[in-house]
């Protein structure tokens, strides 16, 4: 049987706001792991997405967060502390959004509940950092902008529903106005260290990992 991690912490934000390099940092500090979506698993939502009728859409994505999760229990099975990089939070988020924006219609799921089957992290923080550094860091990376990518840059109405609906999720807002992940990473850590949700933890954070960050 694989034994489950102690503390589940779960990273949600726009594309470009640092999600990935903060989690590391996070990992860091407190020793533990960072589980990515892998690109095969990213390419068979992209497929569910695009191809699978309306009727079976739920239950197919459903199922790729119950696989992906057991491919994180295996992963990080030694660890005591592991950082989600993005949660089954990301595609709830953008559902209820796209449900009220798009369809005018009621959200599909209800704030703060999970899937049956699927674990609840004990903490998930929403990373914000001005919006003019968000579009050059998506800028800088010279890649051809997704349809979501031109969406966010484009349509406030969109983004601003995205974060509100996190917050709904009781995702925790980081707002980062120095842009740097280090710092980020350092209030992550008040929040975790003093969250009613977080179990004690048997680690001491590493308080000294930004001295041989580059």
């Amino acid at each position: 049987m694989v034994m489950m991690p102690k503390v589940y912490i779960g990273l949600e934000a726009h594309d470009g706001s640092g999600k990935s390099s903060t989690a590391m940092r996070i990992a860091e500090m407190f020793g533990g792991r960072v589980f990515f979506t892998s690109e095969e698993m990213k390419e068979r939502r992209r497929l569910i997405y695009k191809t699978t009728p309306s009727e079976e859409k739920e239950a197919s994505i459903h199922q790729t967060y119950l696989d992906e999760q057991d491919d994180c229990f295996s992963q990080t099975a030694n660890s005591s502390f592991v950082v989600l990089d993005r949660t089954w939070y990301s595609h709830a988020v953008e559902q209820n959004v796209r449900d009220v924006l798009d369809d005018g219609q009621q959200p599909t799921y209800v704030p703060r509940s999970m899937p049956e089957g699927l674990h609840k992290p004990n903490l998930v923080f929403q990373i914000l950092i001005p919006e003019e550094e968000r579009k050059r860091r998506v800028e800088s990376r010279g890649e051809e902008l997704t349809d979501r990518d031109v969406r966010l840059n484009d349509d406030d109405g969109y983004r601003d529903l995205l974060e509100d609906e996190r917050g709904k999720f009781g995702c925790v807002p980081l707002r980062l106005r120095l842009r740097d992940q280090q710092t980020c990473a350092l209030r992550a850590a008040q929040v975790i260290l003093g969250h009613p949700d977080v179990p004690p933890l048997r680690i001491s954070p590493n308080y000294s990992f930004t001295e041989h960050q580059s």
